[in-house]
């Protein structure tokens, strides 16, 4: 299975943090990504998202230009929240049903700790998300997994 960790694209600022929608730069950040995504012929089978908003469109985003898989199909999860333990993910991640191609759309300081946890990546400034960075692991059993590529909208030009 390989999992694509990405981290929300820019978002605009507002007092209710679970509600900020992504701005401008982020809705481009997220397209960007995604022709990334579809020129590498990726096709998800599943997608998981925090229920904050802009994780949430982020995700839409990508389902929508990557055409693969419905952003209907969509699924939000807690899981994906900071607020979630190591444990709490690990326990969610090994329950997952098989796929090939599954997208995790998330936040920062968390979805950098779960990649780097995966490819047993001890140093926690080795390997941090940017705001629309992926990263891709391929594991078999969502214990230990191998980086496969990491990408950022910098990268991108976005």
């Amino acid at each position: 299975m390989r999992l694509y960790f990405l981290r929300h694209a820019e978002a605009v600022d507002g007092m209710d943090d679970a509600a900020r929608a992504l701005s401008a730069r982020g809705r481009e950040q997220s397209r960007e990504m995604a022709r990334l995504l579809a020129g590498g012929a990726i096709a998800f089978d599943a997608a998981y998202s925090s229920p904050l908003v802009r994780a949430r469109q982020t995700a839409e985003i990508v389902l929508g230009v990557c055409g693969t898989l419905d952003p209907d199909r969509l699924e939000i999860v807690d899981a994906l929240l900071n607020e979630t333990n190591a444990r709490q993910f690990e326990g969610w991640l090994r329950g997952l049903p098989d796929a090939k191609h599954v997208l995790l759309v998330g936040h920062s300081p968390s979805l950098g700790a779960r990649v780097r946890s995966l490819i047993g990546m001890n140093d926690e400034t080795g390997l941090d998300l940017p705001k629309g960075g992926l990263a891709c692991v391929k594991t078999v059993d969502g214990r230990q997994g191998e980086l496969k590529f990491f990408v950022t909208p910098r990268i991108l030009g976005v």
